[in-house]
């Protein structure tokens, strides 16, 4: 069943659950009204695949915008996207509120019965280098879930989007770590391969000498960079597992890499929060977003959703 909140306020009240079946995974979509949002609609028979079966569109009047459309042409336009939703088979609700789009977004986010943000972002070009658009950029640093981003510069064709091939960045770190359950979990449920990748710089292969001249220590980097991604691998029986060990700035290396070798999607885990307060999305995050392929992402504590909790189970 359909179901309509039209909300006015800047803290509305849909953050508590709606008493709704807690079985199948949710996903909320913020759609705007335009093209690029509706681009998060082409990612949703996948989510189906990895068993997503409920969905909350949530579209925001925002009455300082001039170019937002008014509540009420939000319910005609939500009323077209949840009734082909519910004829694939989706559990929809819908949500129209009035007041900043982001705080009201973000508190959606923040339910306990929601297990991801899709967003499909704007791009923005002239003297800078594209970026994601100030909304999406406020959602995917804040949200209290995972965040499943199509970014501007997504090439491929989401028409016919699956998850064939799953990219995973590792360093090392406990952190980076926190990817490999649900890229594992992931995989086993729809027979994709995983490309591991992790990126060593060429300082770290080069040190000074007792005559002073250089040593090249970089044969031993790669060799341990290769152990360290063989090692993860041995954990993902029955998964084609791709170890790539690539040289150069961790960021830059991992789009070129993307660039050259195609995924559906890659995991990350990105720098977490400390209080109330967010930190910045560390540098190579913020990187890979702008590449060429979707993007999961989330932080340390965002585990809750059960799409994590199944895969840490799994």
């Amino acid at each position: 069943m359909r179901r309509l909140f039209v909300i006015c306020g800047s803290l509305p009240e849909f953050i508590r659950p709606l008493g709704m079946e807690m079985s199948d995974f949710k996903v909320l979509v913020p759609l705007d009204g335009d093209e690029v949002s509706e681009d998060a609609l082409l990612v949703l028979p996948m989510l189906r695949t990895i068993g997503f079966s409920q969905l909350v569109f949530i579209s925001v009047d925002s009455p300082k915008n001039l170019k937002t459309r008014t509540a009420k042409a939000f319910a005609d336009y939500l009323a077209v996207h949840s009734g082909n939703a519910e004829a694939a088979g989706w559990q929809v609700e819908t949500v129209i509120a009035e007041g900043d789009a982001a705080d009201i977004i973000l508190a959606a986010a923040a339910r306990t019965d929601v297990d991801l943000i899709l967003l499909a972002t704007h791009g923005r070009t002239g003297l800078e280098r594209i970026r994601l658009g100030s909304l999406s950029d406020k959602l995917i640093k804040n949200a209290l879930c995972p965040r499943l981003v199509v970014g501007p510069n997504v090439d491929i064709d989401l028409e016919t989007y699956s998850l064939k091939r799953i990219l995973v960045p590792v360093d090392g770190s406990a952190l980076s770590e926190m990817s490999l359950p649900i890229a594992r979990h992931l995989a086993n449920l729809v027979g994709a391969e995983v490309d591991l990748i992790q990126a060593v710089s060429i300082s770290s292969g080069m040190v000074a000498g007792d005559t002073g001249a250089g040593v090249d220590l970089m044969p031993g980097v790669l060799d341990s960079a290769n152990s360290y991604l063989s090692r993860i691998a041995d954990g993902f029986p029955g998964v084609k597992v791709n170890p790539n060990v690539v040289v150069g700035n961790a960021a830059d290396s991992i789009v070129d890499h993307l660039d050259a070798h195609p995924v559906d999607l890659v995991v990350i885990a990105s720098r977490g929060r400390t209080g109330l307060t967010r930190f910045a999305l560390s540098s190579v995050t913020e990187r890979i977003l702008q590449g060429p392929d979707p993007v999961l992402v989330f932080e340390e504590g965002e585990d809750r959703s059960r799409l994590f909790s199944a895969a840490r189970s799994a």
